[in-house]
């Protein structure tokens, strides 16, 4: 039978075959061994404060001053209250720098690759933010008992440093993101750990003031003259870590990254809940984690599960959301749009942003299986590239004229460059290590990777692009950068989504225009299914349902009519195109 303890408020623990007491709570992983008494007058706290704060016009440097200070004492054995004081003095010292550079980088879209500035200043605040967590674990590690008489003499302690680590693994994981970066096997495991050992003795749930608004406001919204938001809880900051891993948010672009944590607010914390896990299989809208899973929520039990474990209801954010989809499509259907109407989140949104924001919350917080399965890539082949509107729609026009072997030559070395994500690098290894090499494929999708430098071509997502295999120039595939992963050892992955096995240039004409030179130049595609499309700039007024003539590549006149949008981004716009006389 299971042992539960229970108490109104929080969830209960349920743990099989041992005793939830004996349970390794505040196991932390990958923590550096202390292996050194400092000596008498190694460590001063007052020495520390006026270093970092004769810094603080330096910004970078004084993360840099912090990162040492704490590398050096995260490798001592030193006194917990002696840990706690000094890590607290420099989380106050950084936090101002964290802010400024978060609030100017959330609204700077990043793209690969990534210029030195923000390079050098996300990879030093990730790097304090690692520090400050390994000693604020190793203080909570040294104190944490899961006895509940002795935990009660240092509940408050506890508590409050439990609340301090819980925040910086939130800041941890959206500097991270801005750098399309996540949270590592390590860090989701070490979340868990401490929301298991505090949930053991009901202390997730006490309220503290947060530092600020970093990482769960976004610039214009953190302007709010309410400052009840910067209240929380442990409980409440983890759920906004889960949310924000489930729904993949570090794949967003960069300015919608608050918008998890403003729904979590507008729902007024109810958005999930937590529950205790009864062993059964999980209901509809039910999702799990114990204390030594590595990776955010799941929809299913693993193989080998592990208690104490808890489920997450996410219900009741389901409904918001669909509500507002639904309360969109209604005002659309009846031409009668009132903003104020909807989610207080997507009032402030771009009136386009919504349904698709909208759309890619839903599909996170459902289970997905592949549908295509994904095939694993061993050859060296390498393959030639094109990112962005203008050099697909320049590589589709030449590819219009007859003599196809001319034009091979004429693009024999721009398309040898286009193979290397860098026309230039600094030595041959960096310049082989930046060919694009596919990972892996599937019928809807493929994975590329390659070595980013200074020199990288721009990716960005959102953005159209066309690959072909390197020594076929005749069949090039359209797709769209739906995810971009950074990882530490300089290389990056770049996910796409295909959209059709053949393409073309094109002209477009009005009704009244057809024999006139003012057609817009556009690129159609055939998808997967046969369906045509028809990709414009999105400055294109255009109006589903409208009447056109299109002239492709041979010179054929035809007939077409707009359906409607399929997908809508910076730099193009997707129609479904209707006509009987496309083949």
């Amino acid at each position: 039978m299971g042992f539960f303890i229970k108490k109104t408020g929080a969830p209960g623990i349920r743990a099989d075959k041992h005793d939830p007491f004996k349970a390794p709570y505040a196991r932390f992983s990958n923590l550096p061994h202390s292996y050194r008494h400092p000596g008498r007058k190694e460590i001063s706290v007052d020495l520390y404060h006026k270093k970092l704060g004769q810094l603080q016009p330096f910004p970078t440097r004084m993360l840099e001053e912090a990162v040492s200070i704490l590398s050096a004492l995260n490798m001592m054995q030193l006194k917990p209250e002696l840990r706690l004081e000094i890590s607290n003095m420099i989380v106050v010292q950084v936090y101002p720098a964290l802010a400024i550079w978060y609030q100017k980088y959330q609204g700077l879209e990043s793209s690969l690759p990534e210029n030195k500035e923000r390079r050098l200043t996300l990879t030093v605040s990730v790097k304090v933010l690692e520090q400050l967590s390994i000693s604020y674990m190793r203080y909570f590690g040294d104190l944490f008992t899961p006895v509940p008489r002795r935990f009660r003499k240092l509940s408050a302690k506890l508590s409050a440093a439990g609340f301090r680590l819980m925040e910086i693994f939130m800041l941890l994981q959206r500097i991270r993101a801005l750098r399309y970066q996540k949270l590592t096997r390590n860090e989701w495991q070490n979340c868990n750990q401490l929301l298991f050992s505090l949930l053991l003795h009901h202390a997730v749930d006490e309220p503290y003031k947060l530092h600020g608004s970093v990482g769960i406001r976004s610039e214009r919204s953190a302007r709010d003259s309410r400052k009840d938001f910067l209240n929380s809880s442990v409980s409440r900051l983890y759920l906004s870590i889960q949310l924000f891993g489930l729904m993949d948010v570090s794949t967003w672009p960069t300015r919608m990254f608050h918008l998890p944590d403003a729904y979590l607010d507008y729902l007024d914390g109810s958005g999930l809940k937590m529950i205790k896990d009864d062993g059964r299989e999980l209901n509809s809208g039910f999702l799990y984690t114990d204390m030594y899973q590595d990776m955010a929520l799941r929809f299913d039990r693993p193989a080998k599960e592990h208690q104490p474990a808890v489920q997450v209801d996410i219900s009741l954010l389901c409904h918001a959301l669909v509500k507002d989809h639904e309360t969109i499509a209604k005002m659309n259907f009846i031409s009668d749009f009132d903003a104020s109407k909807l989610s207080r989140p997507l009032q402030r949104m771009n009136e386009e942003e919504r349904v698709p924001i909208l759309d890619m919350m839903l599909l996170a917080l459902q289970p997905r299986k592949r549908q295509q399965r994904r095939h694993a890539v061993f050859s060296d082949d390498a393959l030639k590239v094109y990112f962005g509107k203008n050099k697909v729609m320049l590589l589709l026009t030449e590819l219009t004229r007859h003599d196809l072997q001319e034009v091979m030559r004429s693009r024999q070395f721009e398309d040898t460059l286009l193979q290397h994500s860098s026309a230039f690098a600094e030595g041959d290894d960096l310049h082989m290590n930046s060919i694009w090499r596919m990972v892996n494929f599937s019928t809807g999708g493929m994975l590329l990777r390659t070595r980013e430098t200074d020199f990288s071509n721009p990716v960005q997502l959102g953005q159209l692009m066309a690959f072909l295999p390197e020594d076929n120039i005749r069949k090039p595939t359209l797709g769209v950068v739906v995810r971009l992963q950074r990882y530490d050892d300089g290389f990056a992955e770049v996910a796409l989504r295909c959209l059709s096995n053949y393409a073309e240039a094109a002209f477009l004409f009005d009704q009244s225009q057809k024999g006139t030179d003012k057609g817009r130049a556009i690129i159609i595609y055939q998808d997967l299914n046969d369906r045509w499309y028809l990709i414009v700039n999105p400055t294109c007024d255009f109006v589903p349902g409208t009447p056109f003539w299109l002239i492709r590549s041979k010179g054929n006149r035809i007939p077409v009519r707009l359906g409607e949008t399929w997908m809508a981004k910076k730099e193009f716009l997707i129609f479904e195109m209707r006509s009987p006389g496309v083949k």
